[in-house]
């Protein structure tokens, strides 16, 4: 993401600071769908595979790190069924993509239309799930959690990515 769109990121919801859990999972989201998009539109069977290889770790960095750092802690919201509807509904919709993932990851027709249907799917997946995050988590997590208790969280999501993204260059 370039200085330009943090910054029109940063105006678009002026409450919302650049270490807020809100930006930074919007700004990842951002490039995960980017990533799929690109990946779902090119034409070289070379381009996707290496289009993956970088969506992969990403998805695997940000999803795990969302889990543990904005969805356990709203299943631990003793007696709030929003917040566990939300965090289950996260959870499934990343175990879908994941096995999605994984199926697109172990083909080599990267050139075929199955593959291409598979990327296409993964997109719609993403895009959705993406969209429904950021209306429905954002509004609870405005709601339920003041400015530096989203940082907060913020900042133990990034190290938390920070630690996974290490995890996936050791694997």
């Amino acid at each position: 993401m370039t200085l330009v769109d943090e910054i029109r990121l940063l105006m678009a919801a002026p409450s919302m600071t650049a270490n807020d859990m809100r930006t930074l999972l919007r700004r990842d989201h951002d490039e995960i769908v980017q990533l799929a998009r690109d990946m779902c539109e090119s034409e070289s069977g070379d381009e996707r595979r290496a289009l993956l290889k970088q969506l992969k770790p990403a998805l695997f960095a940000h999803t795990r790190a969302e889990q543990r750092e904005v969805y356990d802690v709203l299943l631990r919201r003793q007696g709030d069924d929003d917040a566990r509807e939300i965090a289950y509904e996260g959870y499934v919709a990343h175990t879908v993509q994941d096995d999605l993932l994984e199926r697109m990851t172990k083909s080599r027709k990267t050139e075929s239309d199955e593959w291409k249907a598979h990327s296409q799917v993964l997109l719609e997946l993403v895009t959705q799930h993406v969209d429904k995050e950021q209306g429905r988590l954002f509004d609870f997590l405005t709601a339920q959690y003041n400015d530096d208790e989203r940082e907060a969280m913020g900042r133990r999501f990034v190290a938390a990515k920070s630690r996974l993204a290490l995890k996936v260059k050791a694997a």
